[in-house]
């Protein structure tokens, strides 16, 4: 059986190290399973492993680069690698001196037969051009290494086509044009027809027009920019452009075409555009490998560590969980439980990271392409378990043990317990069934008997609810919290048990079309790099102008200026570094634009006082060669591991790598000292300082909307998406309310980025504005991500149950657009509009839905436009406009409670009172119409709480 290949050292989710992925032996192992499910140390987060991934990286990548950088640290391996200083630049290979030490006269060996040794010279293996270039080997793999295998694949890919579409277009140019902008004096010919006079300098090629070669450079940039090409390969792309056309416009430029040629298209091996590509293709070669030596950081094998640890911890979590709601007194455990539900977020975040990255480990080929589709279904299944989880966990943190709950938990404690042990063996098969990509005959044996445990048990468990049930009212106000947590738990076995009926099935349904996939995957992504709806994006559109302008202006720059002091004419410094530090960032300009300074500045000046030191001991000495590479290793573990590990200074410890690469990664000169030009490095400080500030100043000028301006339309915009969710669900349009709910959370999540991006701390100076309320726009948030929970819940509960299906996939160009446009491409099974209307036409009848329904929009409008006028405030004086709103909220007495509940609890009662008697136990207690009703009910009393909470906030905060 083909297996996707697991470490044999890491442990796995259940605590044990392993290294099986299916089993052949089934009842071993599902014994194994069972033991394995008692561990009570759950690695929510896996945060030594990180930290320890991180190190292991960073060590990984700083030994490489010094082995890599000995060519240049030591003497005698450099004129190993490229040759005698006496040897031609192009030279490679043995040579013989005809001519003295002084004066050589280096000619080619071509028999060994009258070699004599002393005259011999070694030109090396790699012609000397090469060295200049050996830092861009270095900045290339910082700039494409990421945090595991196949995101650095996906990085070193993007930036190598980058890289050759910016060759292809100037060596194009080089077809038109040979000379490029080369020019000479006035030759005899032209002189002699009258084209020129006698000592005026006109470029070689009569037909070259710079003009149209300057607007070919903005013409492609402004392309590639504006299409929607990942971000890396527009980065190393433009970065070359600006490079290689610089040297192309440049009359005074040396000739780069080479010497040495390839045998084809007249390419030479030491050109200037082969060299680049060439190292860039090593850079990336060196970022893979650095991810897979000592220890392989592979997704595909992250999936199987992740999801693991989130079945266990889901199992740890509703064991607990059960525990405590099954016993007789509240206590602060509950704190403990509701934090261990919120934690398995985290294993299934990591999980749902690494399903992208591993399709450029293996993409997609043969069982590997079904184990990472089948994984996707279960990132789909887990982050609906998260979902229904906070059902439980809210019901759990607000029950009081009081009135008739130990009657309740009585009547179903057994088999609560029973169907929990039975459901977490299914989940963890499951999970070994998705890693092998191909499920067997004895597996679907297997899970089959497994489904048909947890189904048995299921009913088991919604028979003894009924039974339990029968003495209580319809809609039992008393027993809320207790139908609620029993109904999140139903809900999350008949899910897992969705997910283990669906997975042969897919497995089949993927296998059959895994090239298919596969080209048109490629297909998708190399189409959407110039699809119009994607380019035409507000938030593309923004990235293109945004780049362009300050990427252009340097290079016009450079293009027009004079000997100075400062600007270096034709120097592709200032835009080649601004387009590797381009960003889809639109907003908060002044924070990540410092952070871009102080990598810059900081990449140049450290290594200036790391070399400072080795500058002390002569070029031959073996104590500067081991110091150099001592101090080399230093500075980049260090800083890579800060690249790697920090969420406030990665891209500073990136910067300090990539743009440090050039000044550490230096040689000893011919004569036997170093030579560093000190001013030299201190015009690359300046120019790289005036780059990012033309960058900060066009995105100030370009900036429309503050950053707390922005916030405010996003939080709008949220709040206006909630509003409608609870219109469509009055209305009795869950399906709508469904796609409102997912829309809702996605634009919390840009919220949160605002609320870290318009704190105080990152305010250069106060303005005439009243200072942003920032602590009052996260509170808001706070409330607004409880009743988002409250609204899963609805969603869950009023809607018909139906499985999870896997949306297509998508390109990573239209994944980055949907994060942030915040579309969700999500597919729901269709229930007929029958069920649709099942729960909404049992609380339509009454009169008291009505009552609720007005409080609860009610609600919504009053705080949520006092919410914005408060954001919106920039003056110390009353808000007048909204004075009579802060008025009415002010007199309201029951803010935090849902008006005429009660009644409704009354009225639904007497309506299904007769109905009650005839009701017969369902398959699963998802099914059953009262504890479907008690939900809902239940999720709107708490959503208008939070809501009310609100309010509170509002009136505490309107002071003027």
């Amino acid at each position: 059986m083909r297996q996707l290949e697991m470490p044999q050292d890491v442990e796995d989710g259940f605590g044990a190290r392993q290294g099986f992925l299916c089993c052949d032996n089934m009842n071993e192992n599902v014994a194994l399973l069972n033991s394995r499910l008692k561990e009570k140390t759950v690695k929510y987060q896996n945060s030594n492993k990180i930290v320890f991934g991180h190190i292991m990286l960073a060590l990984s990548t700083a030994t490489i680069m010094v082995l890599f950088g000995l060519p240049l640290f030591s003497s005698h391996i450099r004129h190993a690698v490229f040759g005698h200083d006496a040897c031609a630049a192009t030279a490679i290979g043995l040579y013989m001196n005809n001519g003295t030490e002084e004066e050589p006269n280096l000619i080619k060996i071509e028999s060994f037969s009258d070699v004599e040794a002393s005259k011999l010279y070694n030109c090396g293996l790699i012609p000397r051009t090469y060295k200049a270039y050996w830092p861009n080997v270095c900045q290339f793999c910082f700039f494409s290494l990421l945090t595991n295998t196949g995101k650095t694949v996906q990085a070193t890919l993007q930036g190598l086509i980058g890289t050759f579409i910016a060759t292809l277009n100037v060596w194009v140019l080089y077809e038109i044009w040979p000379h490029a902008s080369q020019m000479e004096e006035c030759p005899s010919a032209r002189l002699a027809a009258g084209d020129c006079v006698a000592g005026e300098m006109v470029y070689k090629d009569p037909n070259f027009i710079p003009a149209a070669a300057f607007a070919e450079a903005i013409l492609f940039s402004m392309l590639w920019l504006v299409s929607s090409a990942p971000k890396n390969m527009i980065m190393f792309m433009l970065s070359y452009h600006v490079v290689f056309m610089s040297n192309f416009l440049n009359p005074y430029a040396p000739d780069l075409s080479g010497e040495l040629p390839m045998g084809f298209l007249d390419l030479k091996w030491d050109s200037n555009t082969t060299i680049v590509n060439l190292t860039s293709l090593l850079g990336g070669i060196l970022a893979i490998l650095a991810t897979l030596v000592p220890n392989p950081l592979l997704n595909a094998r992250s999936l199987v560590d992740n999801s693991t640890i989130a079945v266990q911890g889901l199992h740890s979590a509703w064991s607990d969980a059960l525990d405590y709601f099954t016993g007789t007194e509240k206590v602060a455990k509950r704190y403990q439980i509701a934090s261990k539900m919120d934690a398995i977020k985290g294993a299934l975040d990591r999980t749902e990271e690494s399903i992208n990255g591993a399709w450029f480990e293996h993409f997609d080929l043969g069982h590997f392409g079904v184990a990472r589709e089948l994984f996707r279904l279960f990132c789909q299944v887990g982050h609906k378990n998260q979902k229904l989880v906070q059902i439980s966990k809210a019901a759990l943190v607000r029950e009081q043990f009081d009135g008739r709950h130990n009657q309740f938990v009585d009547g179903i404690k057994q088999e609560l317990t029973m169907l929990n042990a039975s459901v977490a063996k299914l989940f963890g098969y499951c999970v070994k069934c998705c890693a092998d990509g191909a499920i067997d005959q004895q597996e679907r044996e297997q899970l089959k008997d497994l489904v048909a445990e947890t189904k048995g048990r299921e009913k088991d468990l919604a028979k003894a609810y009924r039974n339990t049930m029968k003495a209580e009212h319809f809609v039992s106000e008393d027993l809320a919290n207790e139908n609620c947590f029993i109904y999140g738990f139903a809900a999350y076995v008949r899910s897992i048990v969705d997910f283990a009926e669906g997975l042969p099935v897919l497995a089949d349904e993927k296998k059959k079309n895994t090239v298919v996939s596969f080209f048109k995957s490629m297909c998708s992504t190399i189409g959407d790099l110039f699809s119009l709806d994607v380019m035409t994006s507000s938030e593309n559109l923004k990235f293109a102008v945004v780049n362009f302008l300050p990427v252009m202006s340097t290079f016009a720059i450079a293009y027009f200026a004079q000997d100075s002091s400062l600007f270096v004419p034709h120097a592709a410094l200032m835009p080649s570094t601004l387009a590797l530090i381009i960003t889809s960032s639109y907003g908060s300009t002044f924070k990540g634009n410092i952070d871009r300074l102080i990598g810059l500045v900081l990449g140049n000046v450290l290594p200036l006082l790391v070399l400072a030191i080795v500058f002390i001991f002569d070029c031959s000495s073996m104590t500067r060669t081991i110091l150099q590479s001592g101090l080399v290793w230093l500075y980049f573990f260090t800083f890579s591991y800060v690249y790697y590990s920090s969420k406030t200074w990665s891209f500073v410890g990136c910067a300090l790598c990539g743009f440090g690469a050039y000044p550490l990664m230096v040689s000893c000169s011919s004569g036997g000292e170093f030579h560093y030009n000190m001013r030299s490095n201190y015009q690359v400080i300046a120019q790289t300082t005036v780059a990012v500030l033309i960058r900060m100043l066009i995105e100030t000028i370009l900036l429309d909307k503050a950053p707390r301006d922005l916030a405010v339309d996003q939080l709008q915009e949220l709040l206006d998406t909630i509003k409608d969710a609870y219109e469509d669900f009055f209305d009795g349009d869950y399906e709508e309310m469904k796609k409102q709910h997912e829309q809702a959370g996605s634009i919390m999540a840009s919220c949160d980025n605002y609320h870290s991006e318009t704190a105080p701390a990152l305010e250069v100076a106060p303005g005439l504005r009243l200072s942003f309320k920032h602590k009052f726009y996260g509170d808001v948030l706070a409330q607004l991500k409880l009743a988002l929970a409250e609204m899963g819940v609805l969603v869950t509960g009023a809607s018909t149950w139906a499985s999870e299906k896997i949306p297509e996939e998508t390109s990573t160009i239209r994944q980055d657009l949907a994060k942030h446009e915040g579309e969700k491409h999500l597919i729901h099974d269709k229930a007929t509009n029958l069920a649709y209307e099942e729960v909404h036409s049992i609380m339509n009848r009454h009169s008291s839905f009505l009552k609720m329904k007005d409080d609860l929009l009610q609600t919504c409008n009053t705080t949520f436009e006092l919410v914005i006028a408060l954001l919106k405030q920039d003056k110390e004086e009353a808000l007048e406009e909204v004075k009579e709103s802060f008025a009415k909220l002010s007199k309201l007495g029951g803010l935090l409670e849902l008006d005429g509940v009660h009644d409704f609890y009354t009225e639904v009662n007497e309506a299904m009172a007769s109905q009650q008697e005839d009701t017969q136990p369902k398959d699963s207690v998802i099914l059953d119409m009262q504890a479907r009703l008690t939900v809902v009910v239940n999720s709107l009393k708490n959503a208008t709480a939070a809501l009310g909470e609100i309010g509170v906030l509002c009136l505490r905060e309107n002071i003027y």
